[in-house]
């Protein structure tokens, strides 16, 4: 942020603008110094709550260190599992270049869509390794399981509720956050249904997060590694489709990626399954993903009606004229849509929602769930 800022300030002190080259080594500086003084933050914090102090390994322990022949067996295919995720989609803007504009639109709908599943990942998954890697060294497989599915019920009860107001919200935060000088109406437009493509695979790219996590604690990443390799010939030949045969355009590329992101989602599943004794994938995971789809709508239709009748009252306000009236509309109509999908699951005694009040309960109690 503090890069993007000292670009802007250099855009307008100077007459003829930064030059485009410049302003991109301002912004790559700026990513890279965040990146590293994040690292550093973390170190510091670590070496804080442990009480230990920093510690040097030398070149000869890369050779003779079991420890560290283990850390790098499982950090090398976790390394080139998040390498092939980014060439997954870079995968769609080599095929966007069939379609004009595409390719800005794609990048635009992808980083909207992956900003609230990111600040998710972070809360959900970070915090849950340590007690995979937990059941796995005490070889508490039962434990293991009914862990794992805890989280992935706690995965859907957040993530569902988001990705309906952002489907329903795509063309108010498209023009929000993107619509002005050339980026005109139309452009908002092709944006927003791009997001709506990107965004119905979120809670599968959540639950793909929680079982990545899962497997590195199995020390297992070899599967994660195969599953993201397999992704991207898969992803390629469906936008090869959605292109040349099918003529789905910017929209097919995006629905492309969702598809293989589920997909792996599910493949990851099965071979937990298979890894983890009892654990049958369709009944305890699929089942009630299904139950929740109606709350779903529910919460999409509520969210739909606030935003109207909002952005209908607050725009006849003279002091929200302008982008504030839109701001509060998606705002309150967002709180809105998610508290009437989480109302009915809290209120309504029917049994099929109980293992959804179970999990509230747990995420409202976040202490209690760290120490599960």
């Amino acid at each position: 942020m503090i890069s993007c800022a000292v670009y802007v300030l250099l855009n307008q002190s100077c007459a003829n603008g930064v030059n485009n080259v410049l302003s991109g080594v301002y912004i790559a500086c700026g990513t890279s110094m965040g990146s590293l003084l994040q690292l550093i933050t973390q170190q510091a914090l670590i070496q804080h709550k442990t009480g230990q102090k920093s510690y040097s390994i030398s070149w000869k322990d890369f050779f003779k260190n079991k420890h560290v022949h283990e850390l790098f067996f499982l950090m090398i295919p976790a390394i080139l599992s998040s390498g092939l995720l980014q060439i997954t989609s870079l995968t769609d803007l080599y095929f966007s270049s069939f379609v004009p504009g595409a390719a800005a639109a794609l990048t635009y709908a992808h980083l909207l869509a992956m900003a609230p599943m990111g600040i998710l990942s972070s809360i959900i998954v970070l915090p849950v390794v340590p007690i995979f890697a937990r059941h796995v060294e005490r070889c508490s497989w039962v434990s293991l399981k009914e862990s794992l599915l805890k989280i992935i019920l706690l995965s859907m009860v957040v993530s569902l509720p988001i990705t309906c107001a952002i489907c329903v919200l795509a063309r108010p935060l498209a023009n929000l956050v993107f619509q002005r000088f050339a980026f005109d109406s139309a452009a908002s437009a092709f944006v927003s249904s791009l997001l709506v493509c990107y965004s119905i695979s979120s809670p599968f790219w959540i639950m793909r997060e929680v079982f990545a996590a899962v497997f590195y604690s199995l020390g297992e990443g070899n599967w994660l590694f195969l599953i993201n390799l397999t992704a991207i010939f898969l992803n390629g030949i469906l936008d090869w489709l959605s292109i040349n045969v099918l003529h789905f355009g910017a929209q097919g590329l995006a629905l492309s990626t969702s598809c293989i992101t589920s997909l792996s989602s599910l493949a990851l599943l099965f071979l937990l399954s298979k890894k983890i004794c009892g654990m049958e994938y369709i009944k305890e995971v699929i089942n009630p993903l299904l139950r929740l789809l109606p709350y779903c709508i529910f919460s999409g239709f509520i969210t739909m009606i606030s935003y109207k009748l909002l952005h209908l009252f607050l725009s006849s306000i003279l002091i929200l004229r302008f982008r504030l009236a839109e701001l509060f509309s998606i705002l309150f109509a967002g709180f809105l849509g998610i508290s009437a999908f989480y109302l009915p699951l809290l209120l309504l005694p029917l049994p099929e929602t109980k293992f959804v009040n179970d999990t509230l309960n747990t995420l409202i109690n976040r202490k209690q769930f760290i120490r599960f």
